[in-house]
């Protein structure tokens, strides 16, 4: 039996990882551990998505152009299938409108798991304002909700929503020619 089983860079002759298997492999595992990593933000940014999208009590058409466009822009969603974000969204929303006073606690559940990062809990926030304003028409109930989520993430509402305003400001694309 040979002293090495088959792995050049286990017997310390200083080949890099990266010349022994090839680099697409590499790049392919590595957003797969992120997507996996990322599966319960996912399920938070939908939670957020469906409760402020039915804080009215439907969801407008504005706000499902709202929430594909943050899901297609932002940063932090990057490694996500838009198809299955919509998937999970939709049956959050289903849920809601069928029974809202056990499906609401759930979906808290999962947005309180990003509390302790404060920059995801932030985007999370960036995507509740993004629904809230899509339809120009801002509502009590969804600002009622935003203020809930942001307790939920323990945040404050008030610094949350002029930050987003910022945000939402400098993301418009330019007015001059």
């Amino acid at each position: 039996m040979g002293e090495t089983y088959g792995c050049r860079w286990c017997s310390g002759d200083g080949t890099p990882v990266e010349e022994l298997l090839e680099r697409p492999l590499l790049d392919k595992l590595g957003d797969e551990v992120d997507r996996y990593q990322s599966k319960e933000f996912l399920k938070a940014a939908m939670a957020v998505c469906a409760l402020t999208a039915m804080a009215d009590e439907e969801v407008k058409i504005e706000e499902r152009c709202g929430i594909n466009y943050a899901i297609r822009t932002e940063p932090a969603f990057r490694s996500f299938d838009v198809e299955k974000a919509t998937q999970i969204m939709d049956e959050y929303i289903i849920a809601i409108g069928r029974d809202h006073q056990l499906a609401k606690p759930v979906l808290y559940g999962k947005v309180r798991q990003m509390a302790g990062d404060r920059k995801l809990a932030r985007t999370l926030m960036r995507v509740s304002y993004l629904i809230i304003t899509a339809d120009h028409d801002v509502d009590e109930r969804e600002v009622g909700e935003f203020k809930r989520l942001c307790r939920v993430l323990d945040l404050d509402p008030d610094n949350v929503w002029g930050d987003a305003e910022v945000w939402s400001r400098d993301r418009e694309p330019s007015k001059h020619s």
